[in-house]
């Protein structure tokens, strides 16, 4: 008889562990999973555990209130995570009456992305859309050259006001940061994250991605500012391409 009713039991308890689980790693009705679930359910997954732990390296000194800006790494790090299964819960997690998990939340939302303003490659498509937007677009990325070259400086402030972001993101910050320096007589200065510039000062607390490394030198000799602005040159091109698409 007792093992009659042990036999009964297991298949029912093992049902009834099931059903916790799901009950309590799966959001019902529409409800946010708590931050520590959505962590458990991030860690089960390989892709978003590799993507998690980087994330922890890339963006630590964020996590930990060492950095006030936010590193290009732990933004695309960010990326990354939430191009897994499940990276996204951990953004709109909950976190509960949990002051670590808040503390954290709060130091990582500069490194999220902007909802307040629209990002380029939104702002290029709309634009697209509209036939003379769209010719006045590509009539300035024909006629502007120069400007990416660092030769001279053209009307080139029509898309200043918009935030890079997508995959077109890391030119869009080239180009950004040289319309700055070349067309608004701005000091060289140095792009955070998606858009968002922060002057280069020497008594500045925050430091750079990788400290003693200046991406804004002033050239040494000729060739290296012809080198620089053939670069320049070569990615504005990308960029008129890419509006082509």
């Amino acid at each position: 008889n007792d093992r009659l009713q042990n036999s009964a039991f297991w298949p029912l308890g093992s049902l009834l562990f099931l059903f916790s689980c799901l009950f309590l790693f799966t959001p019902c009705c529409g409800r946010r999973l708590i931050c520590w679930q959505a962590i458990m359910n991030c860690q089960a997954e390989p892709e978003c555990n590799y993507a998690y732990e980087h994330y922890t390296r890339a963006c630590g000194p964020v996590l930990n209130g060492e950095r006030r800006n936010c590193p290009s790494h732990c933004i695309s790090s960010l990326v990354q995570l939430n191009l897994t299964k499940s990276g996204p819960a951990l953004e709109d997690c909950s976190c509960a009456r949990d002051a670590l998990c808040l503390k954290t939340k709060r130091a990582i939302e500069p490194c999220l992305p902007r909802t307040t303003s629209t990002g380029c490659t939104e702002a290029r498509r709309q634009c697209e859309r509209d036939q003379q937007c769209s010719s006045t677009m590509h009539d300035y990325l024909k006629h502007c050259g120069k400007l990416f070259s660092g030769a001279v400086c053209t009307n080139g402030q029509q898309l200043d006001t918009c935030m890079c972001d997508g995959t077109e993101r890391a030119i869009c910050e080239f180009v950004k940061a040289s319309m700055k320096t070349l067309c608004f007589d701005s000091p060289p200065e140095r792009e955070e994250s998606s858009g968002w510039i922060r002057t280069m000062d020497p008594d500045s607390d925050g430091d750079d991605d990788d400290p003693g490394v200046d991406f804004y030198q002033e050239p040494e000799s000729g060739a290296v500012l012809r080198a620089q602005r053939c670069a320049l040159t070569l990615l504005a091109s990308i960029l008129a391409v890419l509006a082509l698409v």
